[in-house]
């Protein structure tokens, strides 16, 4: 442990904190802990085998709340009640190449937003340790557009649209959101697009900022990163919210811009396995009526789904 007083010599290449003056002359982390966390990420991140071929291309990547399940980011800074994804998908199909994330309860819904010749791959992320009257969801999907064509022999490992890659709480990840991706997911999704140093990465929603730190890492700092600028001005309102929070109304509808990566304190890890609340929004969107939702019986009977009308 380093004793006596701090003193500032660059912000830490981690968590951004002061670096100890007492520290190395040419550390970039402030501790141990950070330099270890950095460097497990880092190596899961990997990096481009190749730079990609022809022009450099706007790439973008969407990693909103799953539909139905916005409450979950009701106390951050961003926060703007469910995602009007048909805006989404729509700010999206403006770029070269583009992936959304999703809930496999949802993805028909969102599938039916999405313009022709989008492409469906499959991250094989394990089950939730929960108890369960039906089979437990083990995946999710990511759907993508205008991947680049690449030569195979340029490439050091053959590209596949699935990843089976376990997921556990990244307790060192600075600003660390539920839903966070781990930077194994990050480095399927860029080879995904065929992305490489050169390109542009657009990450919409950055929550804590993980995605857009693989990035940088994969392209060893050539590809550009633009990361929030929020794609849905139309978002619509989240009942489920206001009804958990006992409020008896939905969470009021307003307009943000997405701040840099929030650092709110909260816990890390995969979404809980819970019931999924019917939205009782006033003015549902396309999604939000067409999405499956899970009705809770009483204690100990069986759980059924229904779709809503």
């Amino acid at each position: 442990m380093v004793s006596g007083p701090l003193a500032v010599r660059g912000p830490c290449a981690w968590c951004s904190g002061p670096i100890p003056a007492e520290a190395r002359r040419d550390a970039v982390t402030c501790s141990q802990r950070c330099r270890q966390a950095r460097h497990r990420f880092v190596r899961a991140a990997g990096r481009a085998a190749a730079a990609g071929a022809g022009r450099p291309r706007r790439l973008a990547y969407a990693d909103p709340p799953y539909p139905g399940l916005a409450w979950y980011y009701r106390g951050h800074p961003d926060y703007a009640g469910e995602v009007d994804h048909g805006e989404l998908i729509r700010r999206l199909s403006t770029y070269d190449g583009w992936a959304l994330s999703t809930s496999a309860a949802a993805l028909p819904a969102v599938l039916a937003l999405c313009p022709p010749g989008v492409a469906v791959a499959a991250w094989h992320r394990g089950e939730r340790p929960a108890r369960s009257w039906r089979p437990l969801n083990g995946w999710e999907p990511v759907i993508y557009a205008g991947a680049r064509r690449v030569d195979p022999a340029r490439l050091d490992r053959r590209r596949v649209d699935s990843l089976v890659c376990g997921v556990a709480p990244l307790t060192t990840l600075p600003g660390r959101v539920i839903g966070t991706k781990p930077p194994a997911f990050s480095r399927w999704l860029f080879d995904l697009l065929g992305a490489g140093p050169g390109d542009t990465f657009h990450d919409l929603y950055p929550g804590s900022g993980a995605v857009g730190r693989a990035w940088l890492a994969y392209t060893g700092g050539a590809g550009e990163l633009v990361a929030g600028g929020h794609p849905s001005p139309r978002a619509g309102r989240d009942g489920s919210a206001g009804e958990r929070a006992g409020a008896g109304r939905a969470a009021r509808r307003r307009v943000v811009t997405v701040p840099e990566p929030s650092s709110a304190a909260v816990r890390d890890g995969s979404r809980r396995a819970g019931p999924v609340e019917v939205c009782r929004c006033g003015e549902p969107s396309r999604l939000q009526a067409a999405v499956q939702t899970r009705q809770v019986g009483a204690p100990g009977t069986p759980r059924s789904w229904m779709v809503r009308a």
